[in-house]
């Protein structure tokens, strides 16, 4: 281990060489770049190739996707991952023989330089998700950093409050006529259902609706507040308990007239929930295994222990107790005010939003939020309330990879555990084999992750001395 007197700031420089400090299984800069581009572009192809099968599957893609497109979009993608990798490397060794020694923000500077180069061999329609994602991974990071520093406090359930009003936004958007579009109105309607998508002219009421034979059926039959005419409109009166009882019992039988449903509100919102229950429980089950899959053909007791699990339940309450809840407020709305709008949206999706409580995680809450933010801008911009920034989305991916690359060498505890395995599989766990008992000086703790490692070092190529 190198010998300090005292903590370095970050200021501060080591008097180091990219040997032993970044590539120590290799003297030679140039192998050790070829070893992480190299076997960076296999692993690529291996991270890849199931993830594009099954999103051309999810999308129905043609046989001529498969045939033409397939490989092609997989290598390019394969290639930007490992180029990304290698040039890290790469600027790593460069900047540290331009400055002859290694400094804190060696690696925030190499993360920059590579994840921008990199970002550009990427095709256009990638480079928003990726940066939307690294930008989720970045701030995840970040904050696990200013915890780490004692400067900020972290709150329980914080997560399932963010997610809420993140929901309540998309809610809004999916109501709004046009609001949404691709793959998150494919998501929301998959949730949602077509009843609730928003329509042209969507705010209406009985007074405006024209009255179809449902309209007048209902209000032959209905002695509850709910179909009374515009001057003794349900929302004019007093909101007691006993009517709010007559409105759920005349929602267990039948449905209100402005609700585009076909069968009781109450069918409406039990279906709803059965139904993403038993995906989401299906979904889980799947997953667990997959991971186990060998162990579970060796034991078939194992891959019934897998599906049968009350730990699949999660999910399942999430994904239910979302749509379920969401479909129950529309519907009470409609019934309490005789108006169907957007707005009940909002209130809808902030409660639905709650069951984050079964299955909490702050990285679909954050990059759900990030992209509900890109979403608002890019409206924004269309609006012409906002300007257009040129290659933003280049360059908040190679922030955001920047930032967590130089966490990944100064201080790995506070990466991702998920994407520290990702960055180990990637690199063949060469990324842990950094010298980061020398970085111990800078007093982030950098070996805390991996205490026992110290990388064996050939004396006649450091600059430092080692014990």
């Amino acid at each position: 281990m190198a010998a300090f007197s005292k903590s370095l700031k970050p200021t501060s420089v080591l008097r180091a060489n990219c040997y032993e400090i970044g590539h120590t299984w290799q003297p030679s800069c140039t192998r050790a770049i070829l070893d992480i581009l190299l076997g960076g572009v296999v692993e690529s192809v291996k991270i890849y190739a199931p993830v594009y099968v099954l999103t051309g599957l999810a999308r129905r893609r043609s046989i001529r996707y498969w045939l033409h497109r397939f490989v092609p979009e997989l290598l390019q993608s394969a290639v930007f991952l490992g180029t990304n990798a290698g040039a890290f490397i790469g600027s790593f060794c460069l900047l540290n023989q331009l400055f002859e020694r290694f400094s804190y923000f060696t690696g925030l500077a190499s993360g920059a330089l590579a994840s921008q180069l990199a970002i550009l061999l990427e095709r256009k329609p990638r480079r928003g998700l990726l940066a939307v994602y690294m930008f989720n991974v970045a701030l995840e990071t970040l904050c696990n950093m200013a915890v780490a520093r004692g400067l900020i406090t972290p709150r329980k359930h914080i997560e399932v409050l963010l997610f809420s009003f993140t929901a309540a936004g998309y809610a809004y958007l999916y109501r709004c006529f046009g609001g949404l579009s691709g793959i998150f109105l494919q998501a929301v309607r998959f949730l949602l259902g077509t009843e609730e998508a928003g329509r042209p002219g969507d705010s209406r009421s009985l007074e405006t609706e024209a009255k179809t034979p449902d309209a007048r059926s209902l209000e032959s039959k209905a002695k509850t507040p709910a179909v009374q005419s515009a001057k003794h409109s349900a929302w004019k009166q007093n909101l007691t308990v006993l009517r709010i009882l007559r409105l759920l019992k005349a929602a267990l039988v039948q449905r209100h007239a402005l609700c585009l449903h076909k069968h009781s509100c109450a069918r409406y919102c039990l279906q709803g929930f059965v139904r993403m229950f038993g995906v989401g429980y299906a979904v889980q089950a799947a997953v667990r295994v997959l991971s186990s899959l060998q162990a579970s053909i060796r034991s078939p007791r194992r891959l019934l222990s897998c599906i049968i699990n009350r730990n699949n339940l999660s999910l399942a309450a999430f994904l239910g107790g979302f749509v379920g809840i969401f479909k129950f407020v529309s519907c009470f709305l409609r019934w309490l005010r005789d108006q169907d709008s957007e707005l009940h949206a909002l209130p809808a999706g902030f409660l639905a939003g709650l069951c984050m409580f079964f299955y909490p995680s702050w990285t679909i809450s954050l990059y759900l939020t990030l992209k509900l933010g890109e979403l608002l801008y890019m409206k924004g911009i269309e609006a012409g309330h906002l300007p257009c920034i040129t290659h933003a989305d280049s360059l908040l991916f190679a922030v955001s990879t920047a930032v967590v690359l130089h966490a990944a060498v100064m201080e790995p505890h506070n990466v991702k555990p998920s994407y520290w395995t990702f960055l180990q599989r990637l690199t063949r766990k060469r990324f842990g084999m950094m010298n980061r008992r020398a970085l111990d000086a800078y007093g982030t703790r950098a070996s805390q992750l991996m205490p026992d490692f110290k990388p064996q070092l050939d004396p006649q190529y450091c600059l430092m001395k080692h014990e």
